[in-house]
């Protein structure tokens, strides 16, 4: 194999090598053929990174004459995956192929999917080509204002295509595109599998509805218009009334702070786990980054347990705010007088790097990852110094236990994530760990980090 060259003008766009393993053409356009005859021309091509790496998969934005077409590279396919191929439909040998022969089976029955162009390996890599769709996605229509009309259709056309034996695991508003003429096309489908016409699997429901979710997280739905979509998607998707039912009961709230507006439930809050508390007190303790006098934000406060901790202990200057009006007035019942804010921790109403540090304890887990990067990326914008937070390890004890209750049909709403996974999030917007602890690490679950920005304020 030759030497790789750079993909596109820039530094920042993917490797592709000079030479390819193999490279199939699925274009019959003696244009696109030309300019698209192998890896090695494809890679001459100007070109953009169309979205952030991730640790298996790169995709390039091409702008050429033809049009506008996509580079997807999958650096290695996972022996699970492989597996996978192996044994379900369609038979595929990596990610490339499975996505390409998947396109090629929507497109088959009918139904909206990119283009291919092409699809090849180098090495351990799979690469797949193909055209852009016309339109744009769900999730940006709807970040322009929703539609209610349009957002019914779409959410019954996925439905459509799972009960059709499309099963596609990842299908969000992220990843089904709106036409021009209003019809919807589906991408990102190398996940994606074949199978008979019926009721799909609970399994892959529960991961359409949390992907779903995670895709609409920052558009202005209502919980009733997400729930109402939801009951749409699965009724379309040909699962019967009590399974609906009992996944939409399963699914964690629309809001975190919602569920402490009902009567009562601030006040029980406020109570609990004083030996708990006690320990988590101890952890914060070790791994305190801050210096007496600083200005500390605590989001979400909850009923306020640690303002004493923040202002009497470490002497800080702290802000509480909370998502919730009700556990506002609970934390304000036991500290009067601190200052207070409603706020949500994923849209912070807070200008850049207006307090020193931020503390988020308590609340990542209750977080899918995408929601629980966001939250990092709020809290390190309006931190100055140094962010810390709390947490959920997937190595230990506890979670092993709520995932031997989740393949027992009894799913968990609490998300774990590794402190490798924590640090490259934080490490993203320039912050770098300053110290971590836990209780009793690998038998329970939470762990408490700390991270300062890195090379100081500037």
């Amino acid at each position: 194999m030759g030497r790789p060259q750079r993909c596109g003008k820039r530094g920042d766009a993917l490797r592709c090598p000079a030479v390819a393993d193999a490279w199939t053409l699925l274009t019959e356009d003696p244009r696109e053929r030309a300019a698209f005859g192998s890896l090695a021309a494809v890679s001459a091509l100007p070109a953009s990174p169309a979205g952030p790496r991730n640790r298996l998969r790169d995709v390039l934005r091409l702008d050429t004459p033809l049009g506008v077409y996509f580079l997807k590279r999958f650096r290695r396919t996972q022996w699970k995956n492989r597996l996978r191929f192996a044994v379900t439909r369609p038979r595929a040998a990596d990610d490339a192929g499975r996505e390409c022969a998947v396109t090629l089976a929507l497109r088959a029955a009918g139904h909206g999917a990119p283009r291919p162009v092409a699809v090849g390996r180098a090495g351990a890599a799979a690469y797949y080509l193909c055209a852009a769709l016309p339109g744009r996605s769900l999730a940006d229509a709807l970040a322009h204002g929703v539609d209610g009309a349009m957002l019914q259709r779409a959410v019954r056309h996925a439905g459509c295509l799972l009960a059709a034996g499309f099963h596609l695991p990842d299908l969000s508003a992220d990843h089904v595109f709106v036409a021009p003429d209003g019809g919807f096309a589906v991408l990102d489908l190398h996940n994606g599998a074949l199978a008979g016409a019926g009721q799909p699997p609970t399994r892959l429901l529960r991961r359409v509805l949390r992907r779903c979710r995670a895709s609409v997280r920052g558009i202005a739905l209502t919980p009733r218009t997400a729930l109402c979509c939801g009951a749409r998607l699965l009724r379309a998707a040909g699962c019967p009334t009590a399974a609906r039912r009992r996944l939409l009961a399963a699914q964690a709230p629309w809001s975190t702070a919602r569920r402490y507006d009902a009567p009562g439930k601030s006040a029980a809050y406020a109570g609990r786990g004083a030996t708990r508390h006690a320990r988590e007190v101890r952890l914060l303790r070790r791994v305190w980054p801050g210096e007496r006098g600083a200005a500390v934000l605590d989001l979400p406060c909850g009923a306020g347990r640690l303002w004493p901790l923040l202002t009497d202990t470490f002497g800080a200057r702290a802000l509480q705010a909370d998502g919730s009006l009700a556990m506002l007035r609970e934390a304000a019942a036991g500290h009067g007088g601190a200052p207070q804010a409603l706020a949500d921790a994923l849209a912070m109403p807070f200008a850049d790097r207006c307090v020193d540090g931020v503390v988020s304890f308590r609340f990542l887990h209750h977080l899918d990852r995408a929601a629980s990067d966001r939250v990092i990326a709020e809290c390190c914008r309006v931190a100055r110094s140094f962010v810390v937070v709390s947490f959920f390890h997937p190595c230990s004890a506890h979670h092993l236990r709520r995932t031997v209750e989740r393949w027992l049909g009894r799913p968990s709403q609490r998300h774990a994530r590794t402190l490798g996974a924590i640090d490259a999030s934080f490490a993203a917007h320039g912050f770098a760990r300053a110290g971590c602890a836990a209780d009793l690490p690998f038998a329970r679950d939470l762990w408490v980090a700390a991270y300062t920005r890195a090379g100081g304020l500037s």
